[in-house]
C-alpha cells in the first residue's frame, strides 16, 4: 500500500490523517481512532479541545477519512508558486508580519496552474514565468465571516528569467517582496505560516549556475 498522508492545520493544531505507523510512537503526537474525528472537529472549531498539538488519525483509507473532513467546511481552492530565479534564488512575500509564497484564490472556472501563474504575477510584478512541475498541495482551516473555510493551495514550481525586478501588492497586504539563498529560509529566527513550515522544509534549491 503507497503511503498516504494529510496534513490539515487549524487553530494552532495539526491534523495527521495517514496510513503511515511513523507517527505511532511519537511523544508530541496524540493518536486518535477515526471514528472521533468528528467529535475532535468539533472540539477544535469550538476552542474546548485540549491536547497536544500534533493530532494523528490512522486509518487504512486516509483519502476516504478527508473526505469526511471536507464536509465539514467551506472549501476554498488556491494556487501558488515556489519560484526560483536563474541564480538559484527562491521568492518570498512577506504578508502580515510573516514571510510567505505567492498564492491566491482561484476565480471561477480557472486552471490551477494559470492561477498559480497570474498571482505570482499580481502580488510580485513578475512577467517572464514557466511552471517546471506540481509541488504539493497544502490545507489550512481558518474563520471569515462566521464560516468555517478549509483552503485547499496547490504549489507549482516555476522559473523566471529575464527581468526578475519584483514589486509587492500593497493592497493585498505584501510589504515585501525578495529573493533569498537557501541559507534565509533555514535560519532559526525565519518566521512563515506553521501551514507552510513543511513546504518549505522540502523545498529543494538548484544548483548554482557557474559564471
Amino acid at each position: 500500500m503507497a503511503e498516504q498522508n494529510y496534513k490539515i492545520f487549524i487553530n494552532q493544531h495539526t491534523i495527521v490523517l495517514t496510513n503511515n505507523n511513523q507517527f505511532a510512537n511519537n511523544k508530541e503526537c496524540e493518536n486518535f481512532r477515526s471514528n472521533s474525528l468528528d467529535k475532535v472537529l468539533h472540539q477544535l472549531t469550538s476552542g474546548t479541545f485540549e491536547g497536544k498539538k500534533y493530532l494523528v488519525f490512522k486509518s487504512e483509507h486516509p483519502g476516504e477519512l478527508f473526505k469526511r473532513l471536507r464536509k465539514h467546511f467551506k472549501l476554498i481552492k488556491a494556487a501558488g508558486g515556489v519560484v526560483f530565479n536563474e541564480d538559484g534564488q527562491l521568492l518570498l512575500i512577506k504578508r502580515l508580519g510573516l514571510w510567505d509564497l505567492p498564492k491566491g484564490k482561484l476565480e471561477p472556472g480557472e486552471d490551477q496552474r494559470l492561477a498559480a501563474l497570474r498571482e505570482v504575477h499580481e502580488e510580485c510584478g513578475l512577467n517572464f514565468l514557466g511552471i517546471l512541475g506540481k509541488v504539493a498541495n497544502t490545507y489550512h482551516v481558518y474563520h471569515l465571516k462566521g464560516r468555517w473555510i478549509l483552503k485547499k493551495s496547490a504549489w507549482y514550481r516555476m522559473a523566471a528569467w529575464g527581468d526578475v525586478s519584483v514589486t509587492p501588492q500593497l493592497e493585498e497586504g505584501i510589504t515585501e517582496v525578495r529573493w533569498v539563498e537557501k541559507a534565509f529560509i533555514k535560519a532559526k529566527d525565519f518566521d512563515t505560516y506553521d501551514s507552510l513550515r513543511d513546504l518549505f522544509e522540502a523545498i529543494e534549491f538548484p544548483k548554482k549556475p557557474k559564471h
